[in-house]
């Protein structure tokens, strides 16, 4: 019998897509976005396309283009439009590689550095204060249940991308 065939399993997985719904776009989750990212056009604000970028520099700095658009699974020119933003804003620079001029890399600023370990903190206070309503158990137990949905999320994606016509709908 299919997951969703039983009445509580559906009536799980419709909590799961409203729950889901709100962290994407919530009037709470604009609000978290603002707090942790600053309002759009203020001064030192960035967007989260460009979080998400400094997120994998600052682990790894010098990275390809392309190896950006793959880690961040977008088409490479939303990566060269958000770095455009970026580099404006003195958070990052784009290298032509010397020994190719096919490739270009990508390096973090010391600007980028600083707006990166300021969004950091503020992440890391915003999780802190709104994980704090959780048990330690609850909060070990819904880290591994977020782990394993990113993870059916992954395969289930995967095998989408593989076979089209599995796609629902």
């Amino acid at each position: 019998m299919p997951f969703a065939a039983d009445p509580d399993s559906a009536a799980a997985t419709a909590r799961v897509g409203r729950a889901w719904r709100e962290l994407r776009r919530g009037p709470s989750t604009a609000g978290l976005l603002d707090d942790l990212l600053g309002r759009h056009g203020d001064a030192g604000s960035i967007e989260p396309g460009q979080l998400d970028i400094l997120d994998i520099l600052t682990v790894r700095d010098n990275r390809r283009m392309s190896d950006l658009a793959t880690s961040l699974h977008v088409d490479p020119s939303t990566v060269t439009r958000t770095l455009q933003r970026m580099e404006l804003n003195g958070l990052a620079v784009r290298v032509g590689a010397p020994d190719d001029g096919r490739v270009v890399t990508v390096h973090l600023t010391d600007e980028g550095r600083r707006v990166h370990a300021q969004v950091s903190a503020r992440r890391t206070e915003m999780l802190d204060t709104i994980l704090a309503t959780f048990a330690p158990d609850e909060l070990d137990q819904l880290a591994g249940l977020l782990d394993r949905l990113v993870e059916a999320m992954a395969q289930y994606a995967e095998t989408v991308v593989r076979d089209p016509e599995r796609a629902p709908g």
